[in-house]
């Protein structure tokens, strides 16, 4: 890249970086909801109610098949949404925001691994912002590299199953 595209970028990137702060109204919201929060609280009116959780997930990219050591690397984008109690608000008392991004190391979350991991981590995903409605619904689709044990069946190999496990 020669200098003048990359004075050119930074530019770009200092000029959205102004862009990006949040407004009084979003501020507000978040010191309204988070100020007294505990992510270790889980979101149910009863606590010996269960919480719904919907599951899925998108099958990016098959990186790798090591038939031999039988493990599969993947790249793969978990879809997480829940309805969170704590986390409603009348969007026309916040100048119309509908909506926040905000860090998951900030809200409670679902625990959610795969079972056949051969990965040490366990948790193979990136960190990605939460998207909260206004409605208390939460929606976290974090990307992940996810490598995985399975006995192959060559004549089966496409409906083999990786199982995850939520807790």
């Amino acid at each position: 890249m020669n200098k003048r595209a990359l004075n050119g970028l930074k530019a770009a990137v200092h000029h959205q970086k102004e862009v990006c702060t949040a407004g009084p109204h979003e501020k507000r919201l978040l010191h309204a909801l988070l100020d007294n929060y505990n992510s270790l609280e889980r979101p149910v009116v009863n606590e010996s109610n269960p919480l719904q959780l919907s599951f899925g997930l998108t099958l990016m990219q098959i990186f790798d098949v090591y038939v031999k050591n039988q493990l599969l690397m993947t790249n793969i984008w978990l879809n997480k949404e829940w309805n969170h109690m704590n986390l409603r608000w009348n969007s026309s008392e916040y100048g119309g925001v509908r909506d926040l991004r905000i860090p998951p190391h900030r809200l409670w979350k679902p625990d959610v691994l795969m079972y056949n991991s051969a990965d040490e981590r366990y948790d193979g995903t990136y960190t990605t912002n939460i998207v909260v409605r206004n409605n208390g619904s939460c929606f976290h689709v974090p990307p992940g590299i996810f490598n995985s044990t399975f006995q192959i069946a060559i004549a089966w190999f496409s409906f083999d199953e990786m199982k995850f496990d939520t807790r």
